[in-house]
C-alpha cells in the first residue's frame, strides 16, 4: 500500500455539489498535506496536496499524518487521491 505522509495543514468538508446529470451530491470531507518532494538536483521543495478522506477526525492540524493513497500521472506530474478501507 502506498501511504503519503506530511503535516496536516488543513481538513475541511468540501461544498455540496451537482453533477450534469442527477440529483446534488453532498461534498465530501477533504485533508491538506504540507509534503515535501526531493527534486533531482538534490534540493527539496514543498508541495500542497489535497486528498479526500473519509473520517477527518482522524487528522488533526500541525501534526504529520500518513494517508493511503493511489497515484496516476496527468500531463508528466503525479497526482495523488485518498483511499481509505
Amino acid at each position: 500500500m502506498l501511504k503519503l505522509q506530511g503535516q496536516v495543514v488543513n481538513v475541511y468538508k468540501a461544498p455540496d455539489f451537482k453533477p450534469a446529470e442527477g440529483e446534488k451530491k453532498e461534498g465530501g470531507h477533504k485533508v491538506q498535506l504540507m509534503t515535501q518532494v526531493h527534486l533531482k538536483n538534490g534540493e527539496t521543495k514543498m508541495d500542497l496536496v489535497t486528498l479526500g478522506v473519509k473520517d477527518p477526525d482522524a487528522y488533526t492540524v500541525g501534526e504529520v499524518a500518513e494517508v493511503p493513497v493511489g497515484a496516476f500521472v496527468r500531463n508528466n506530474q503525479i497526482q495523488f487521491y485518498g483511499i481509505e478501507s
